[in-house]
């Protein structure tokens, strides 16, 4: 087996070529076959993947900083690798039974997936009867399991089934297309469906035990971290980079922009000036939570589970408030772009379309986390599993 080692590095040199795959991811509505190969190459695809498999194992600050960097080259790329790797996060959870299926033949197996309650379970001889439909599974195209949260429902029999989270094969599932979008075209985000579909035990996990990090058997640090908050923060690392990107983008258009009725550099403009240093400070920022989040993920590694729910808290605020430092900085940069970003060949327009869709992320909702920090913060009851 490979010796688990990753070269930071990596991600940094595949740039270059992850830009030549953006077109394509685009047109075509899924990630290129091209960008995920460059993911693998780059090890990326295997941070949160268990050691014992081949895996790097590594703190979320790994993956997020990853995300970053990739996020320099392809906004699709970036964010089919952090699906992907939240739900290998996940799997990490499994019996292992089935984690020797998922991961015995390919630790970097991308998983594609939603772990939200979008279908049914039922109890069955050996396991669970499935039905349901998921939207937004990032990177269906690829890899050959996907991962669903079910919400448990009582069977024929009567007999009662919690709620589960089940990583199981691709092949026994539909992949629809639906993913016709404004922005984020390139993440191949479709849906799952389910029908009358039998999975073994093996394959599934308590959601509760799951989200808390509480499953019993398990003891790797990583994989007792809680689901929730940790998915927030992973999503930073796409949001922040492409975030910079847009920053830098807009700054290299405008060094060269002239007002076209005076002729006058834009870039000599007050207006200008002041939209793009508000903008590096937001994205500053964020990227400060990201790292705070990431401090406090990784103190949560140290101690026994379940991570305080007033840590959660703080660790999904932060995510949301740092994503809507990067709407606002994005959508104040465009506004100050011109007619000319209006077009679907202006670079400006792809980065506003593709912030705007992914900051819409149900973990990233800025109206349930702050009702959330709120309440904590003010010393009202909540509900443990709901943050």
């Amino acid at each position: 087996m490979e010796e688990a080692m990753y070269d930071a590095g990596n991600a940094q040199k595949i740039v270059d070529a992850l830009k030549d795959t953006e077109a394509e991811s685009e047109d075509h509505r899924q990630l290129s076959p091209r960008a995920v190969a460059l993911l693998h190459q780059s090890g990326a695809t295997r941070i949160m993947a268990p050691a014992a498999y081949g895996g790097y194992e590594l703190p979320v600050r790994a993956l997020v900083e990853a995300e970053r960097t990739i996020a320099q080259g392809s906004t699709a790329a970036s964010w089919v690798l952090m699906v992907c790797a939240a739900h290998t996060f996940i799997a990490g959870r499994l019996p292992s039974q089935g984690q020797d299926e998922i991961f015995g033949g390919h630790p970097g197996m991308l998983i594609p997936g939603v772990p939200s309650l979008r279908g049914t379970c039922q109890r069955a001889n050996g396991g669970y009867i499935l039905n349901g439909r998921w939207p937004y599974a990032s990177g269906a195209d690829h890899g050959d399991w996907v991962l669903v949260g079910c919400k448990g429902i009582r069977n024929e029999a009567g007999a009662a089934c919690p709620s589960l989270i089940v990583v199981m094969p691709k092949k026994d599932a539909v992949i629809d297309d639906t993913w016709f979008t404004l922005g984020m075209r390139g993440t191949g985000s479709k849906d799952i469906v389910l029908e009358n579909t039998f999975i073994p035990e093996r394959y599934a996990v308590p959601m509760i035990e799951a989200q808390l990090g509480t499953v019993p058997g398990i003891d790797i640090p990583l994989y007792r971290l809680p689901i929730r908050p940790t998915l927030a923060t992973m999503l930073l690392g796409t949001i922040v980079g492409m975030a910079e990107r847009g920053l830098q983008l807009f700054i290299d258009k405008t060094r060269g922009r002239r007002d076209v009725y005076t002729g006058a550099m834009k870039a000599e403009n007050a207006g200008v000036q002041r939209r793009v240093a508000e903008a590096s400070v937001e994205i500053s920022c964020a990227w400060a939570l990201t790292r705070q989040n990431c401090d406090l993920l990784e103190e949560a590694m140290l101690r026994d589970p379940p991570m305080p729910a007033a840590k959660r808290a703080e660790v999904r605020w932060n995510a949301a408030y740092a994503t809507e430092l990067c709407r606002r900085a994005c959508n104040r940069l465009f506004e100050g772009a011109g007619a000319g970003a209006a077009h679907d060949s202006h670079v400006m327009q792809r980065f506003f379309r593709d912030m705007n869709t992914a900051s819409h992320h149900a973990m990233l909702d800025f109206d349930v986390n702050v009702e959330i920090q709120g309440k904590t913060l003010l010393g009202v009851h909540l509900d443990d599993a709901w943050v």
